[in-house]
């Protein structure tokens, strides 16, 4: 999809009232767009060092949370309102496309080099910027779309992580033979 983002803007007649919806525009990020975001991650921060372990247990085995006594319902309902929030608020700065690939392309990149969910979570953080810092920087000389550029770097990062450890799976194989 990021890759047609970039073809289109290339055609005569790209409609970006239309497209700014679902593509946003990455460098029209605003004083108060960046405000906001700043007080929604130290929301999500903060609740999350708080309620780490009942976030886990609610997500992976919801039966054990409510053995344990764990309130799964509200745990539940307060974890789909932080990820709503999110897409909320970003999908107005930086549009439907980019905000669904910067919530699932470095998560799924970070899974394949940590087995701990915290872990995973830090990594996945890390390359959110490089991926978004790196994508703007790329985007600035080839006057590609930035979002679109960002998403590509994104979906790159994440098809080399796969096929990465596919391949150190086979060497892996192959040295256990011999």
């Amino acid at each position: 999809m990021a890759v047609g983002i970039s073809f289109i803007t290339a055609t005569p007649g790209y409609y970006e009232d239309l497209m700014s919806y679902l593509f946003g525009n990455i460098l029209m990020i605003g004083t108060a767009d960046l405000q906001h975001m700043a007080v929604l991650d130290a929301v999500i921060v903060i609740l999350m060092l708080l309620f780490y372990d009942k976030f886990l247990v609610i997500s992976f085995q919801p039966e054990l949370a409510k053995l344990r006594g764990i309130r799964v319902r509200a745990y539940h309902t307060l974890l789909l309102v932080l990820i709503s929030l999110t897409v909320v608020l970003l999908t107005q700065v930086v549009g439907l496309v980019m905000v669904i690939a910067l919530l699932t392309l470095p998560a799924a990149t970070a899974l394949h080099f940590s087995q701990r969910l915290w872990i995973a979570m830090l990594i996945a953080t890390s390359l959110c910027f490089l991926f978004t810092v790196s994508g703007i920087a790329l985007s600035y000389g080839s006057e590609l779309p930035a979002g679109a550029t960002v998403i590509q770097v994104a979906g790159g990062t994440y098809l080399f992580a796969i096929a990465s450890k596919w391949l150190w799976k086979k060497r892996n194989k192959i040295d256990q033979r011999h």
